[in-house]
């Protein structure tokens, strides 16, 4: 599990070092950063990598939490709750960091409209797996009842 997990790790660092470019790409801002990383690192460059780096870590920590779904002794809940509290553990310091937020107040906005999106992925992924039981249940139905047929009694 392990491996499986710095796998997973690694590709979350890529993938969030390119989705953190691109969003801040799409905020308009003329620097790309924030003005207060901006100011704590002190040159472009420098906030760039640091922002590109550190959105690896956001991704790298959101991917390494799907492995907590692994877990078979588990509720789904209690690990999709582990991960979402994980998830935040990284993403509120860094966010704080980059200067994506700056008081308390928006740290607990942006923690709440990511517990309203994680909730939302929770609810369509269960869904999805009620969907994916259901169909293996009728799957399975049909094979007892063709399995009964070629028997010729009842199981």
């Amino acid at each position: 599990m392990l491996v499986r997990t710095l796998k997973r790790a690694g590709r979350g660092f890529v993938l969030g070092m390119a989705v953190g470019n691109l969003i801040a790409a799409l905020t308009g801002h003329p620097n790309i950063v924030s003005v207060a990383l901006l100011e704590r690192v002190g040159s472009l460059p420098a906030a760039l990598l640091w922002q590109t780096l550190l959105s690896g870590v956001i991704g790298g920590a959101s991917f390494a939490g799907v492995s907590l779904y692994e877990i078979e002794h588990w509720p789904l809940l209690l690990a999709d709750a582990v991960h979402y509290v994980c998830y935040m553990i990284v993403f509120i310091p860094v966010a704080f960091f980059l200067g994506w937020t700056e008081k308390a107040g928006e740290a607990v906005i942006m923690a709440f409209i990511l517990l309203a999106v994680h909730s939302l992925i929770f609810l369509i992924m269960c869904a999805h797996y009620r969907a994916e039981v259901r169909e293996l249940n009728a799957l399975n139905e049909r094979r007892k009842a063709r399995y009964q047929q070629q028997i010729g009694g009842t199981i």
